[in-house]
């Protein structure tokens, strides 16, 4: 795990490999065995120096065990602490050796690695694929082996702020022009660079000053009531980090600036334990682990098979979501056919990708080339089966067919299909945006067919999540019961503006309503129809969406909606004729008390959610929870929407659905929720 190799001149190379694994990462038994290896080379003396490198191809470390910290979140503060001041004091041995140190770095350094690099007195890095930062605060939680003091003093308070508060990662040559990087070099310099560092250091005793100089305050403090309102600006700005640890870091930094060095690493425990184990940080790291669990498992495919090559992509429809897929199969330096059968689309999308790795076309013979084939048209049954006739007469045995549907399954297209061995799902919820891709499996889909996909997905750096085929399939469906549930809440004497906000205050970005008037309210009304007509029975259908569609509100693109807007991108305004709609179709004067509305509202969606389940639609419980945080924008620091009803209590849960059920029956908690309440089991166990 640990070795050490002595060069030539006198300097000890130390090696970090932690066997089994792909990443070093700073374990119990890695920082033991640092230790032991730190204090017998300071007992040596005939060293010059230590360089501390990795043997990993492309990580030098990768921070903190995340895992050991998942399952130590209970801790009281005071192990925290100690936890802090432990690694702390293996990391500090680097700090005050008798002779200079150097980390040679390459690859990810990220957190508890660049901490580690930051007790050094140098550190040199590979011009090339080297990644620094601390990204903490997106976890929900905050350096805590003295990145938040030696940061700030080796380069500047404004600096280390705002690496610390946002947790972005930068280039090796923006951290040398950052000051905190003493030399940028190829990588098979960096130990060549990094002793000849040491070995200026030695002769000129400059170290020692450096040592002496990191152990006062941070020096020349900018207005720090001045640079307190500019971060507390960039963290709200910031709507996918939490602000709970990015606030608690800011003032730590802002009120230990002044202090010593041991007085501001004493701080940084105190708020470190503040932060571990926060309901945001139990979330953020469930979603983390989520992450992890899809590269090793996205679902219903299999691993072992070799996905085939997709080089070509055929698109099928060249309106807003056509070109989106477009442009990200482009970015990944895919060709891509775009079709439409209307000249202006085919303009408009022209211009918007500006590529010349688009040929656009209006004639399916253009797609005979392609190895994929995505039909990306209107949301009605009969055009995409005629899209399907057209496509499969040009296409060859081998190229696969690919619907972007929303809601109607795959078993009601697939008597269009010669091949239903190659044809399949792929379903996009906002390419530019989200990073989630549903990939469907109808009944006779073959296992290659779904592997391939799956790799074409992940060539567009996304997230694929193979389901099986049902209505709306995860996404949609829960998508729809949200906004149903809303809708319900509408009609039993809320406003709009009170819905939309509750479920904003709840860390959704937008509030249904808002969300209705994006996607467009005849295309919310079509795919609801659809799940409806599939045997989605926990809709109930309103007479709300198909009025406004009779009046032409059609959400943002008519600038008529729930809401009103001056253009298309501009801000939404109050709708006073859609309340009115709304109060015309009232049914009830019961209210819920406005922070039980997106506790309702999730409560429905959990109910859903046991459907999928018990239809052993996904593979896991953890599959819905990565499809709503990066399909539906769900609070990534809620840690996911079952994570979230195992923190909240099934019990709870199935109160709310009690409630619910009055008006809706079809809300009533089923004997799956029914018997975990009663048997206190999670859905995650």
């Amino acid at each position: 795990m640990v070795s050490v190799e002595y060069l030539d001149s006198g300097i000890a190379l130390i090696s970090l490999n932690m066997p089994g694994s792909s990443a070093n990462v700073l374990t119990t038994e890695m920082f033991e065995e640092l230790d032991r290896t730190f204090a017998e080379l300071s007992r040596q003396t005939d060293l010059s120096g230590i360089i501390l490198i990795s043997s990993k191809p492309r990580i030098f470390v990768a921070g903190a065990d995340l895992k050991a910290i998942n399952n130590t979140l209970d801790w009281p503060a005071e192990k925290i602490v100690s936890f802090c001041e432990t690694g702390r004091s293996v990391m500090r041995r680097l700090s005050t050796m008798p002779f200079p140190t150097c980390a040679a770095i390459h690859g990810a350094c990220v957190g508890g690695g660049l901490e580690l690099a930051l007790w050094c007195d140098f550190r040199i890095a590979a011009d090339q694929g080297t990644t620094l930062g601390l990204p903490e605060v997106k976890l929900g939680l905050v350096p805590g082996w003295g990145g938040t003091v030696r940061l700030p003093r080796m380069a500047s308070l404004q600096v280390g702020l705002d690496l610390v508060t946002s947790g972005r990662l930068v280039t090796a040559q923006q951290a040398y022009e950052m000051g905190w990087v003493d030399n940028v070099v190829a990588q098979d310099a960096r130990v060549r660079a990094a002793e000849t560092q040491l070995q200026l250091a030695v002769e000129s005793g400059t170290y020692l000053q450096k040592r002496q100089q990191l152990l006062g305050p941070v020096e020349q403090v900018a207005d720090l009531k001045s640079l307190r309102s500019q971060f507390i600006q960039e963290i709200a700005n910031r709507a996918e980090i939490h602000d709970s640890a990015p606030r608690l870091v800011l003032e730590h930094m802002l009120e230990t600036a002044t202090l010593n060095h041991d007085q501001a690493l004493a701080s940084e425990s105190i708020v470190m334990s503040k932060a571990y184990g926060s309901p945001p940080s139990r979330g953020l790291l469930n979603h983390f682990f989520l992450a992890e669990h899809n590269r090793k498992e996205p679902g219903f495919v299999d691993t072992n098979l070799v996905p085939e090559e997709v080089s070509q992509v055929g698109i099928v429809g060249a309106g807003i979501m056509g070109c989106s897929i477009a442009h990200v199969c482009v970015q990944s330096g895919m060709g891509v056919v775009l079709l439409d059968n209307q000249e202006e689309a085919l303009t408009k999308a022209r211009d918007y990708l500006d590529s010349d790795q688009v040929t656009t076309t209006n004639h399916y013979k253009g797609l005979s080339g392609c190895d994929l084939v995505i039909e990306a048209v209107v949301e009605s049954l009969p055009i995409k089966q005629q899209v399907f006739h057209q496509i499969q007469q040009v296409i060859c045995d081998e190229t696969i067919i690919a619907t972007n549907t929303s809601a109607i399954p795959l078993r009601r297209m697939v008597d269009s299909i010669v091949n239903p061995t190659r044809f399949c799902g792929i379903h996009f919820c906002h390419p530019q945006i989200l990073s989630l891709i549903e990939v469907i499996r109808g009944d006779v889909t073959s296992e290659q067919t779904i592997a391939t996909a799956v790799g074409f997905v992940r060539a567009m750096r996304k997230m694929p999540v193979a389901v099986k085929d049902a209505p709306g399939f995860v996404v949609n469906r829960l998508l729809t019961i949200m906004l149903d549930q809303s809708l319900r809440l509408a009609e039993q004497g809320h406003t709009i503006h009170e819905i939309d906000q509750a479920m904003q205050d709840f860390g959704f970005r937008g509030g249904p309503f808002e969300i209705m008037d994006v996607i467009g309210i005849d295309t919310c009304m079509l795919a609801g129809r659809a799940m409806w007509d599939s045997g989605i029975r926990s809709l109930t259908p309103s007479p709300v969406l198909p009025k406004m569609v009779k009046k032409g509100w059609l959400g943002r693109k008519s600038l008529n909606g729930f809401y009103r807007y001056d253009k298309l991108d501009g801000e939404r305004k109050p709708n006073p004729e859609a309340d009115q709609l709304l109060i015309d179709y009232q049914i009830g004067e019961e209210r819920i008390a406005n922070p039980r509305i997106a506790h309702s509202v999730m409560s429905a969606m959990v109910l859903e959610a046991t459907h999928i389940l018990e239809h052993q639609i996904v593979a896991d419980p953890r599959d819905i929870d990565l499809c709503i945080i990066n399909g539906l924008s769900f609070p990534s620091h809620l840690g996911g929407l079952l994570f979230w009803a195992d923190q909240f209590g099934i019990g709870e849960v199935n109160s709310f659905l009690d409630q619910l059920a009055i008006g809706s029956p079809q809300r009533a908690p089923n004997a799956m929720l029914r018997t975990m309440a009663f048997e206190n089991t999670p859905f995650y166990s």
